[in-house]
């Protein structure tokens, strides 16, 4: 009797634990609304450096279409379309995205090698997915830009 009470109690824990494992949207952030500061480009870990001189580029996508943020110097945004336009929350299963024609402000930056290559990566990304706090952006399936929420 001892037994199956112990293997009914195990059998329910294990049952439980399955629901917790499950990834589900609310785990994640929001791809809209949602103010992303970069972390990463190119596997390169950027955001310590920028901190130091000007600033650390940020994503904030709007619910109607429009993108927008800061490069490191100048301030930048655009229009962007998704494809599906709902988001998918799993790692193998990345969402399309198309950056439109991006504008920025035109501020005299010291150096701004970095936040060109910024621009022309974002610029060429084409797909996408969020996991937890981190959103990914590929271009042609190779990952480049890894933000994180704030």
């Amino acid at each position: 009797m001892k037994k199956l009470i112990i293997v009914l109690a195990v059998a329910v824990l294990a049952t439980a634990c399955c629901e917790c494992r499950k990834s589900s949207p609310k785990n994640h952030k929001p791809l809209n609304a949602t103010e992303w500061v970069l972390q990463q480009m190119d596997g390169r870990n950027v955001a310590s450096d920028l901190q130091a001189k000007e600033g650390v580029p940020t994503l904030v996508l709007s619910t109607d279409g429009s993108y927008g943020g800061f490069g490191g110097c100048n301030s930048y945004g655009g229009q962007f379309k998704m494809t599906p336009s709902e988001v998918k929350y799993q790692k193998d299963n990345a969402g399309k995205i198309d950056f439109g024609a991006m504008y920025s402000t035109k501020r005299f930056c010291p150096d701004d090698r970095f936040e060109y290559a910024f621009f022309k990566t974002l610029d060429s990304v084409d797909s996408f997915t969020i996991e937890g706090s981190h959103l990914y952006l590929f271009v042609q399936g190779e990952l480049k830009l890894v933000f994180v929420a704030k």
